[in-house]
């Protein structure tokens, strides 16, 4: 088995975007490595955010703990399609109260998710019901995010 990774450090956010607010079909971007911005406008209103940066429009926001957040795009070649294992994860900031219940429903509701990196360069990682994983781990004083999402893509660039 041949694999091939890269690693994206220094994440601001990580945007959740539910996959029945996003239909990824009309698109014809959908398996290209880079998706031009004005192509991309996902409906924001259901979204969760754990960043640094404002809450969108409706949207939720869960602070992130600095430096905690890192992405890896992992590619196994064995498989017909090169398909992606994309791991994504961070440290929250739990100490509002109703931190817990956006938290959860990442866990209960399958999402796309929108990755915004330092330098504005942003990613989207495509994902359905069947190939989405979200684990919130409370451990010590730690509150802990990991998604996993498997398709054949990976992280797509969102290019200006």
């Amino acid at each position: 088995m041949s694999c091939k990774e890269f690693n994206l450090d220094d994440m601001l956010a990580i945007t959740a975007i539910p996959v029945t607010d996003y239909s990824l079909g009309t698109h014809n971007w959908q398996l290209k490595p880079t998706i031009p911005n004005t192509a991309f406008s996902p409906s924001l209103t259901n979204a969760i955010a754990i960043g640094i940066m404002p809450a969108t429009t409706g949207g939720k926001l869960i602070p992130i703990m600095r430096a905690s957040g890192k992405a890896k795009d992992s590619e196994d070649d064995s498989v017909a399609g090169r398909k992606h294992s994309v791991s994504v994860s961070c440290e929250a900031d739990d100490r509002e109260s109703a931190v817990w219940n956006y938290l959860f429903s990442l866990e209960r509701t399958p999402c796309h998710l929108l990755l915004t990196f330092r330098g504005d360069t942003r990613g989207f990682v495509a994902a359905t019901e069947d190939t989405y994983m979200c684990e919130v781990d409370r451990s010590g004083g730690k509150t802990s995010v990991s998604f996993k999402i498997e398709n054949l893509m990976g992280v797509q660039l969102i290019t200006v």
